[in-house]
C-alpha cells in the first residue's frame, strides 16, 4: 500500500510541475493585423488625400528546394 502512495503522489508531484512551467511561459504574440495602413498625404497646392497602403504579403519561414 506505501508504494501504491508514492506512485500518487509522484504523479501529483509532476502534474504540478508541468502546470507551473505552463503557467510561467510568456504568451504567444499576436500577429499584427491584416488591416490595411491608411495615410493622409499633402498634395500639391497644400490638399490633403487619403492614400491606402497595402498590407505587406504573408511571409512563411518555410523553406522549398523548388525554385521560383
Amino acid at each position: 500500500m506505501q508504494r501504491v502512495w508514492v506512485v500518487v503522489l509522484s504523479v501529483w508531484a509532476m502534474l504540478a510541475i508541468v502546470a507551473v512551467l505552463a503557467w510561467s511561459s510568456r504568451p504567444v504574440s499576436q500577429p499584427p493585423s491584416a488591416a490595411p495602413i491608411m495615410k493622409v498625404v499633402k498634395g500639391p497646392g497644400g490638399k490633403q488625400h487619403l492614400v491606402v497602403l497595402k498590407t505587406p504579403a504573408h511571409a512563411t519561414t518555410a523553406t522549398s528546394a523548388a525554385v521560383h
